[in-house]
């Protein structure tokens, strides 16, 4: 789940990179707050950058990492015109922006550009209903592997740089119950824990 504009002309890739405007970004430092004004489009240049939500309680539910060439904040600009998560460097990163207005101007002379958002969001819909079928549907243990599954593929590799904390935020449940998980999933042969990483067996992936 993510958004790349890899299906628009070289053309018109290169009008929407025209428009980017760059800078720098600290570990720790916040690109945007939940509930602050959606008036911009975001890319990573490189870096990384981690899309969460904290609830009224303090709970922190990690949605998603956003590695370089991965857009972001069209939710907030084109659902109710505010954030509805936090998005925060993890590491030292570079992101451009470029405004809605200019998005939208551009979009507008080029119908293509509306074809590939249109077709991108989508493709949330899918994954956020994937995520209420698997919390409905599927056991605990079942739902840690399909996420091992689905960082593999996020971080492009089998060694996952993730802690027990990180995956149990991802999951929604608590880091004790994530920890029993991983134990069995490692006493099966499936995973290889360490220190704030999980190695990810093949045995696993052919699940």
């Amino acid at each position: 789940m993510s958004i790349h504009f890899h299906d628009l002309s070289s053309t018109l890739k290169e009008k929407l990179h025209s428009l980017k405007h760059t800078r720098n970004y600290q570990e720790g430092q916040y690109i945007h707050y939940a509930g602050d004004a959606a008036n911009r489009i975001y890319l990573v240049e490189n870096g990384n950058i981690r899309i969460s939500k904290v609830s009224d309680k303090g709970k922190e539910l990690t949605i998603r990492d956003l590695k370089a060439g991965e857009w972001f904040g069209f939710i907030g600009c084109f659902g109710l015109g505010v954030r509805p998560n936090d998005a925060v460097a993890t590491e030292g990163s570079r992101i451009s922006h470029i405004s809605l207005e200019e998005f939208v101007n551009l979009a507008d002379l080029h119908p293509d550009l509306w074809k590939s958002i249109t077709k991108q969001l989508a493709s949330y819909v899918e994954y956020y209903n994937n995520i209420i079928e698997g919390v409905l549907f599927n056991s605990l243990v079942e739902r840690t592997w399909s996420m091992l599954r689905q960082l593999c593929i996020w971080q492009q590799t089998q060694n996952l740089n993730i802690s027990q904390k990180e995956l149990a935020s991802l999951l929604g449940v608590t880091k004790e119950a994530t920890g029993l998980q991983l134990k069995k999933l490692e006493s099966d042969g499936l995973i290889s824990l360490g220190y704030k990483s999980i190695l990810v067996l093949d045995k696993l992936l052919d699940k």
